[in-house]
């Protein structure tokens, strides 16, 4: 009776904790749809198989193999969606997200999202690979440009991403040699503080592209927000649920 009557209370707070997630959960669910944040994957997953296209032509048959399986099994969109709805569910609260969703169902979030989205894909990042054209523009709007570069975790996702995609081939040649020889973790780190040095003098330029169709007003307003506190929560949670969708 007693083990009855516990298994009845222990269902019913289950749930209710499962009804009071749901909504959260469709609410986060959401924001990784209007964010942007779904295209940017299925961009990432593009440049995952030209990648993985490019080391297996260089790579010996078995680590070439090896390398594919374990990239694909890594990668897998449901599972980086999945990590990425529970980081972004874990660090926004309820008011934030609200704030976050309003921002991006607006006609200036979706604005943003097509600038954002139209950067990450591949036949706009194919034509950036040679540089950006240069953007002559006025003092004002090179000033807000430099307000959202201070917000913006644009660096961060381009060093996760461009991270994961080059340790692709590490990795399986690692795993592969068996200790006879490793590739030391060290220089990850390494190439991940030459890739920022890299990136970080051109920033103005590229944000200066990659919102060439935002006017002025439009691109304060976006700078306004950025700084605001849901903005800032945002971009934080964004940056964490990029860093564990693409980190297992």
């Amino acid at each position: 009776m007693r083990h009855t009557l516990f298994s009845a209370v222990r269902t019913t707070l289950m749930s209710g904790l499962l009804a009071l997630s749901l909504p959260a959960l469709a609410d986060t669910n959401e924001l990784y749809l209007v964010s942007g944040m779904q295209t940017h994957q299925a961009h990432f997953q593009q440049a995952l198989k030209k990648a993985q296209q490019r080391y297996a032509a260089q790579l010996p048959a078995a680590v070439a193999d090896n390398l594919m399986r374990q990239t694909s099994e890594r990668f897998e969109p449901d599972r980086m969606h999945a990590r990425a709805a529970a980081t972004l569910q874990v660090n926004l609260s309820d008011s934030e997200l609200d704030q976050v969703l309003k921002f991006y169902r607006s006609e200036l979030g979706q604005q943003v999202v097509a600038a954002e989205t139209r950067a990450t894909s591949p036949a706009e990042v194919s034509s950036m690979q040679n540089g950006v054209p240069l953007m002559k523009v006025s003092a004002e709007r090179k000033a807000l440009i430099d307000r959202l570069a201070s917000q913006l975790p644009a660096l961060d996702l381009g060093e996760e991403v461009s991270m994961a995609l080059a340790s692709m081939a590490t990795q399986s040649a690692n795993q592969m040699l068996g200790g006879l020889f490793q590739i030391p973790d060290g220089l990850a780190t390494q190439q991940r503080g030459a890739l920022r040095a890299q990136m970080e003098p051109n920033l103005p330029q590229t944000l200066l592209y990659v919102y060439r169709d935002l006017n002025d007003s439009q691109l304060k307003s976006y700078a306004d927000w950025s700084e605001s506190e849901s903005g800032r929560a945002f971009f934080k949670a964004a940056n964490a649920a990029a860093h564990d969708a693409l980190n297992p």
